[in-house]
């Protein structure tokens, strides 16, 4: 799951080229969607890092409404050769905001936040295994994707933080350290003594003991 908080721009895919073109080169099987079923997606790099992340519909045969934060219409456009579709803007919904402190116990990352889409951050470290469709055929990043999944855990993880001294609220991002003073992870979201921080894979159990800003945290869950 992923926040919609920050989702400004919609449009809508015309044309069953488009959609085949966004299954090619995306986590998402758009091939298999059915209509009025959402889904979640990645555009990523070779390397497996984010570059754009999207909310889509089928609203019927040849018509995708898209929803994301970032550049991914650029990301299309650049796989694009003799593809014939149409891009459609549409007006943002007026959606409920998930409050803040639902958000960080879910475990639910937000762009800017968890991750920039910037080709910088594997998904599997910041929960976002959602997005990528399970035995879905070759695009860019799958293998590297599918090397760590098979591995069973990418080198770090998304975990719900808890401050031990109260309602903790230090600015983020702020680097996390082990007991030792060594570097653990950054935190990346925070509200009233709890957070968000992605950590290595080390100290990615519950009950771990964590500094940040010299004060003492605790892990409390793990992203599965």
């Amino acid at each position: 799951m992923y926040s919609k908080d920050t989702m400004k721009q919609r449009v809508l895919l015309k044309g069953q080229a488009g959609l085949e073109l966004l299954h090619r080169i995306s986590s998402a099987d758009i091939a298999s969607l059915a209509p009025g079923v959402p889904t979640q997606g990645l555009i990523l790099n070779p390397q497996g890092k984010i570059l754009s992340f999207f909310d889509a519909i089928l609203i019927q045969h040849g018509e995708l409404e898209i929803r994301f934060e970032d550049e991914f219409l650029a990301h299309l456009e650049h796989y694009t050769f003799a593809e014939r579709y149409q891009i459609e803007p549409l007006p943002l919904l007026n959606e409920e905001r998930t409050p803040e402190s639902e958000r960080i116990r879910a475990l639910i990352p937000k762009e800017g936040f968890e991750f920039k889409p910037d080709g910088t951050t594997n998904p599997l470290e910041v929960n976002l295994k959602s997005a990528i469709a399970d035995q879905k055929g070759c695009y860019p990043g799958q293998e590297v994707i599918e090397k760590i999944i098979s591995l069973g855990s990418p080198a770090r993880r998304l975990c719900l933080v808890r401050s031990s001294g109260g309602r903790d609220e230090p600015e983020t991002p702020a680097p996390v350290l082990d007991s030792e003073g060594r570097e653990a992870g950054t935190l990346t979201s925070t509200h009233q003594g709890e957070g968000l921080a992605i950590l290595k894979r080390t100290h990615c159990k519950a009950g771990q003991r964590i500094l940040i800003n010299a004060r003492e945290w605790v892990v409390e869950k793990v992203a599965e």
